[in-house]
């Protein structure tokens, strides 16, 4: 499917341009702050109460990720679309009771997991860490305090979907940085003011959650939003979401779902391994939610209204486009962290408590999942599709079928090169879901020339091999360069440089992504 630069110019302007680049304001901008929370805990925490807080954290943070970065929203907003456009009676209706019946599971269990966090940690945490009894009680403790999270986190994700129905995304995009906010706070606040090592943390993580869903409340207010309780459950709109929720759930979440898993493998590997990962991950999040997650977002919305107007063709090629696009920025994202991986783990962590044997270990971490974000991306962008036309059980089989991969393949791979094979493992299966979602598509949703997208990525390829040299000849530098200050400035100058290239050279191979970037960079 040829695209000119007019065309895609034409595109990014438009609702969906326009959205997922205010998401992206929104994001990057809590994604820096998350990663300054990140930098403060790792060198202020030694590595028994990062590993516990990390392990706590998992299942809170599971729910985040999947509600508040789409599967919620993914199975409500189609529906509430369908019905606002029929009658706004009905669509009342309907969130009066999707948004009672939210707050009853949600509530059942929240009390569940506060008062039995144990029994979930044994399932999630393998013997050799749970042997450690003080660490463990550490996790249980911050486990019961942040449990309470995974309720203020969902009411977010219902909320964030009524506005981005709504085609608003600013807010949204915008209260994650109240909850990083308060949890930079948490993580700075004296040790000596609570009991336990990480009880500050927790708590933070409570505020910061309630913070982030009572930021979206004014904008629905604003909007004539109002939610009352009802308990007629039996609505065919609540239905409709309750079906499509565990699909969506297995689609789109396969990434998040096998964390939990690898939560479970890597606590085998001893002291240190649960950090590694999860800081390697944070760093993996900035372009993965900068780019992935804000189009597939904003996507959403215009992907359902083009369904549901009958306009199939019309979906397929903003669907085409927009995959384009990610795979234009995730592609170099993924050459530069992949190359500078040590040097960029250099710079942000090693101090305090993070040694120079953190910072090799989590550079090969972040190197495999370097790798694994381009796959991973472009699942957040095609899954929208799928959950347009409420056809999520699809993603739901390819995800659980790689999962199962996953579950066969991880611990083989574990025995033979450890921490590294867990990673290459979740690498194969999220390529895995890509080429099966991709497979699928033509025959189950609509008619798609698959051979357009591939192609059109090759012109990619030149580009992306001058700035793998470029990162290469940093990489080399960086490390005869001596003092933090000296290191910093000209690491972070030298991925400018070379991101500019990556651009100029696309630019003067006439890629269209190229140049709506230019253009729209030139104007703002």
């Amino acid at each position: 499917m040829q695209v000119t630069p007019a065309k895609l110019e034409k595109e990014i302007t438009s609702s969906v341009g326009k959205s997922a680049l205010q998401m992206s304001f929104g994001t990057l901008l809590s994604r820096v702050l998350g990663l300054g929370r990140e930098l403060a805990f790792a060198a202020l925490f030694p590595r028994m109460v990062t590993d516990a807080w990390i392990a706590a954290f998992r299942l809170p943070n599971l729910f985040r990720r999947l509600l508040g970065e789409g599967t919620l929203s993914i199975s409500f907003i189609p529906v509430y679309i369908g019905l606002r456009e029929k009658s706004h009676e009905e669509a009342q209706k309907f969130l009066n009771a999707f948004w009672t019946l939210l707050l009853v599971v949600l509530t059942t269990l929240c009390v569940l997991g506060s008062l039995w966090p144990e029994k979930i940690l044994t399932l999630l945490l393998d013997e050799n860490f749970r042997s450690d009894a003080e660490k463990f009680l550490m996790t249980v403790r911050m486990a019961r305090i942040m449990f309470s999270f995974i309720f203020f986190i969902s009411i977010f994700a219902l909320w964030m979907g009524i506005h981005n129905s709504l085609k608003s995304f600013r807010a949204p995009a915008l209260a994650p940085t109240l909850f990083n906010v308060i949890l930079i706070i948490s993580t700075l606040l004296p040790l000596n003011w609570f009991s336990s090592a990480g009880d500050g943390l927790a708590w933070g993580v409570v505020l910061g959650g309630a913070a982030q869903a009572a930021f979206l409340l004014p904008g629905l207010i604003r909007r004539g939003i109002h939610m009352r309780f009802s308990f007629a459950w039996r609505n065919p709109g609540v239905s409709a979401v309750l079906k499509n929720m565990l699909p969506a759930f297995l689609g789109l979440g396969l990434m998040q779902v096998t964390t939990l898993v690898n939560l479970r493998f890597a606590s085998e590997l001893g002291e240190g391994t649960l950090s590694w990962i999860a800081w390697a991950d944070r760093l993996l999040e900035l372009p993965l939610s900068l780019i992935a997650v804000s189009l597939g977002t904003a996507l959403l919305p215009t992907l359902s209204t083009h369904w549901t107007q009958n306009r199939k063709d019309e979906m397929v090629k903003t669907l085409d486009q927009y995959l384009g696009f990610n795979f234009f920025l995730c592609c170099a994202a993924a050459v530069g962290l992949f190359i500078l991986a040590e040097p960029i783990i250099s710079v942000l962590f090693e101090r305090g408590h993070f040694s120079r044997f953190d910072t090799v270990n989590t550079a090969a971490v972040l190197q495999i999942w370097a790798l694994m974000m381009i796959p991973a991306s472009a699942v957040r962008v095609i899954t929208p599709a799928y959950s347009s036309c409420q056809k999520n059980h699809w993603p739901a089989i390819v995800s659980c079928v790689c999962l199962a991969a996953h579950l066969i393949l991880a611990p083989w791979m574990m025995r033979h090169w450890g921490l590294t094979g867990l990673n290459l493992s979740t690498l194969v299966s999220a390529s895995l879901n890509l080429i099966g979602l991709i497979l699928l598509f033509p025959s189950q949703v609509h008619a798609w020339k698959i051979s357009g997208i591939f192609l059109r990525c090759a012109r990619f390829v030149p580009a992306l091999l001058v700035l793998g040299l470029s990162c290469w000849i940093t990489e080399r530098i960086y490390f005869n360069i001596s003092g933090f200050l000296l290191r910093a400035g000209f690491l972070f100058s030298a991925i400018a440089i070379s991101g500019g290239i990556y651009l100029a050279i696309a630019r003067l191979m006439n890629l269209p992504e190229a140049g709506m970037i230019l253009r729209r960079f030139v104007r703002k």
